[in-house]
């Protein structure tokens, strides 16, 4: 138990020096510590944020040829209609869901007694519900095969389009009028917030049946079909069985990519991750390199103390003591000063992650940044790291104190 307490009464002497790098040391801590911290819960948050749109989707849409095929020009717009839904079902066995849907963007009256907006209006089925991710609050639910075989005006809001509509007020069982028709509310989609949209937020969109959307629209060409994949390993074979399937049937070259217009969900998530990836490496380097300027502190230190105790180490080293024994004194003192300063930049850390985590932000700040916290995981690797860091810190001026010569130590004044 001597061996511990010499080294660490020799700090109590040097309490002020000493303290001065254990604070540098916490700044290093606390740097790394929530850059990595952060990092991983903007990894967390965005990669939900982006779950809460839907996962491996593709967007098919209506293009045009750009090739002539089987005697017909170049330029032949391509629409799309209801009963490409099944078609694709059957054509492309790498899809677990394919869903219809109408789309008109914001300009839509929505009315409920004397509060008027204009919200977003989506017309699609009940395979729409988990293909982009419409959960519905507690009490209410999203549309069934009835309400589209009967044609149902029935209603499910964006939770903000309730929100401005109704307040804290109760809507489902409510009757709103979409563009001057009634429709009853059935459900209401959860406070969710998506890193991807297309004509407007689903925050704000509102959703009917296919079928009572082309009642009250009188439209027949559909807006897009969003196709969810098994694997989006098997992303290329899905956009190939697509283009032959609809080529097959609108007669044009599947090669002609341009026929279509795809929006490749797949390919922006990797996008998006590869960039978050990227930050939190990029976040570990800078923190990593502010720790290592700390840890260049606690060496000096250690070089210092060597450097004004030659004297007494020489007369330990004469009265018996051994280079092992000083070695693992300076050891203990770089480790100590270390861990002392990272320990109170961990404690630092913690404690801003409880007051942000408190913090009344806005519901899109919160869907980027999550709730940050230190980690049992990311502790422990930054305990270990500083451990590894205060005997690295300490190994070379330990070194030097046990090759010190007795003698010529105690010639020193």
């Amino acid at each position: 138990m001597e061996f511990l307490l010499d080294p660490l009464r020799e700090l109590w002497a040097e309490r002020r020096r000493a303290g001065l790098v254990a604070l540098g040391v916490a700044w290093g801590t606390l740097s790394m510590t929530l850059l990595l911290a952060f990092g991983q819960s903007f990894l967390v948050a965005t990669n939900q944020t982006i779950s809460n749109f839907g996962s491996n989707l593709l967007r098919v849409g209506g293009g045009s040829t750009t090739v002539p095929f089987q005697g017909m020009t170049a330029g032949r717009f391509i629409s799309l209609h209801v009963e490409d839904e099944a078609l694709l079902k059957n054509g492309v066995p790498q899809a677990h869901t394919v869903a219809l849907e109408y789309v008109r963007g914001g300009g839509n009256p929505l009315k409920y007694r004397q509060q008027r907006i204009n919200v977003p209006l989506s017309g699609c089925g009940p395979a729409y519900e988990k293909l982009r991710g419409m959960v519905p609050q507690a009490g209410g639910r999203f549309l069934n095969e009835l309400d589209v075989k009967l044609h149902r005006r029935v209603i499910f809001l964006g939770h903000r389009s309730k929100q401005r509509l109704f307040g804290d007020g109760e809507a489902i069982g409510e009757t709103v009028e979409l563009r001057n028709v009634p429709f009853v509310v059935i459900g209401v989609r959860q406070e969710r917030v998506s890193v991807s949209g297309y004509d407007g937020d689903d925050r704000d969109k509102v959703v009917i049946p296919h079928t009572a959307f082309r009642d009250l629209m009188g439209w027949e060409n559909i807006s897009l079909l969003m196709i969810g994949l098994r694997d989006p390993t098997q992303k290329q074979a899905a956009l190939d069985a697509i283009y032959q399937t609809l080529a097959t049937r609108y007669r044009f070259d599947a090669n002609d990519r341009d026929a279509l217009r795809i929006m490749d969900y797949i390919a922006l998530d990797d996008m998006i991750n590869g960039m978050l990836d990227g930050n939190r490496y990029f976040n570990g380097v800078v923190g990593f390199f502010s720790l290592l300027v700390a840890m260049l502190g606690v060496m000096n230190l250690m070089y210092v103390m060597v450097e004004e105790r030659s004297r007494e180490i020489g007369i330990r080293m004469a009265l018996g003591a051994r280079p092992r024994q000083v070695t693992s004194e300076r050891l203990t003192e770089g480790i100590a000063v270390t861990l002392l300063g990272g320990v109170a930049g961990m404690a630092v850390c913690a404690t801003l992650f409880a007051i942000v985590n408190q913090l009344p932000l806005e519901p899109d700040v919160r869907a980027y940044l999550g709730y940050p916290v230190l980690s049992i995981s990311l502790g422990t690797a930054i305990i270990v790291l500083l451990g590894i860091c205060g005997c690295l810190a300490g190994w070379f001026p330990a070194r030097r104190a046990a090759a010190l010569d007795p003698v010529s130590a105690l010639r020193e004044e």
